[in-house]
């Protein structure tokens, strides 16, 4: 069968239209949630080597989706994944989370988990609310106005270590187009996003793509979480090494449940 190659789709969202990409056809679909400071580009090579059909959408306000004045955070993140599923993917399907979008997958779960035949975590964030609030604040000031303009340019250095310089180039390029407010929400938002919801509501396959398994990641929190780490790479495995990325979810996937 030819691989149905990629289609741009707007989708109606709560906050304005949803800019989406749809690639292949048949097998279990696959929904794309990307990280901060990202947008469904991320996911571009990733969509190009699959034989099923998958969806990677620009969350509110990011991307060339609307949305610019919010409300942020990782409940309306949910919101928007259930509409572009609602219009694109009425079948269970996989869901595909990345750093701020593995929470906001892990909340989808929580909420519908119904809807979903499996959950893969890609370097999730640990559970925030453990921060002291001094801390949790000074941090979140970082991304207020007054001191974003010299502070954006470096909050994500220590996650690209290990990067290609394609990874990187591509990671500063949507950091540089991507809304303050849309970030800062989004942050703020973790501080008080509960990930064990997940764990206690959705029963399905669940497993976590990583770099790193230091004590702030989820994965270190939660030693039952299986894991497959990857050699080498920075924040961004399926930039920094593709085939690998496509290995994991391929293998995933074959663990996953096709149809109700």
């Amino acid at each position: 069968m030819k691989h149905k190659g990629p289609t741009m789709v707007a989708v109606p969202g709560p906050a304005g239209r949803l800019m989406a990409t749809t690639e292949g056809d048949g097998g279990i679909p696959v929904l794309f949630v990307h990280d901060l400071a990202g947008d469904r580009t991320h996911w571009a090579e990733t969509q190009q080597g699959l034989a099923t059909r998958s969806v990677a959408f620009d969350q509110r306000g990011l991307g060339e989706s609307a949305g610019s004045h919010g409300p942020f955070g990782v409940e309306e993140a949910v919101e928007d994944v259930a509409a572009v599923a609602d219009a694109l993917l009425p079948q269970p399907f996989v869901l595909v989370g990345h750093g701020f979008g593995a929470a906001v997958a892990g909340a989808f779960a929580a909420y519908y988990p119904e809807r979903l035949a499996g959950l893969l975590y890609v370097e999730p964030v640990g559970d925030l609310r453990r921060t002291p609030k001094a801390e949790a604040d000074a941090w979140l000031e970082n991304f207020g106005a007054a001191k974003y303009g010299t502070f954006h340019e470096h909050w994500l250095v220590p996650l690209l270590f290990n990067a290609k310089e394609t990874t990187r180039t591509l990671v500063m390029k949507t950091l540089r187009t991507s809304r303050r407010e849309a970030i800062a929400g989004n942050v703020a938002s973790l501080f008080s996003y509960n990930p064990d919801e997940a764990f206690e509501r959705f029963k399905g396959p669940t497993h976590a793509l990583v770099a790193t398994t230091s004590p702030e990641t989820l994965v270190a929190q939660r030693a039952t979480l299986s894991r497959s780490v990857a050699p080498h790479t920075s924040h961004w495995l399926m930039l920094d090494s593709p085939q690998w990325f496509h290995t994991e979810l391929v293998r995933f996937l074959g663990q996953c449940k096709h149809g109700p």
